[in-house]
């Protein structure tokens, strides 16, 4: 029996791992949103501590890592937690255990890198205006028709210069990180 989950460990035991994906969205990161990046880092954050046990000593002398207990008044049980849980653990494991950190430096590009080759800006643009004009025709026939249709305001000039800055912050990002 789970009596309490630290990170994502049972009762601080390094070899008693488990994950189940947190509930809900931390608005603090919006990053987190996918199952796949998050999927892969919490698989190679376990192999991590099973070749390197040592490494978890440092996370519990941290005393940063967000602990979980079951709340029983809901049927929740020990390993269902908030996005928040999981956002602090990734933060915490990032700041006392070097070599996750660094892979984080590898995997971090990852959901970008996905996002752009499963969705071009092109065919993204199109989805986006379809689902605006959808969404001002049922405006519409709701019986709003004094209200003017907007313009879906994107174009693709736009959006790859939004693209062109994040990447720019993130050459800046990976700079500073470098030093």
């Amino acid at each position: 029996r789970i009596k309490e989950l630290y990170g994502w460990w049972v009762n601080k035991d390094p070899k008693r791992y488990i994950v189940a994906e947190p509930l809900g969205v931390d608005a603090n990161n919006f990053a987190g949103t996918s199952f796949s990046p998050g999927a892969i880092n919490w698989s190679e954050t376990q192999v991590h501590f099973l070749h390197y046990p040592k490494d978890f000593d440092s996370v519990i002398q941290s005393g940063l890592m967000p602990t979980h207990v079951a709340d029983e008044t809901i049927d929740r049980p020990a390993y269902v937690v908030e996005a928040r849980h999981g956002s602090s653990t990734s933060i915490c494991l990032g700041a006392c255990v070097q070599g996750l950190a660094e892979r984080g430096m590898v995997v971090g590009p990852l959901k970008h890198t996905r996002m752009h080759q499963m969705h071009p800006v092109d065919s993204f643009l199109e989805a986006a205006k379809k689902e605006w004009d959808n969404w001002s025709k049922t405006i519409r026939d709701l019986g709003y028709t004094h209200v003017e249709h907007p313009e879906y305001p994107y174009t693709e000039e736009i959006v790859k210069g939004y693209i062109a800055k994040e990447h720019e912050a993130y050459a800046a990002a990976m700079a500073r990180a470098q030093r």
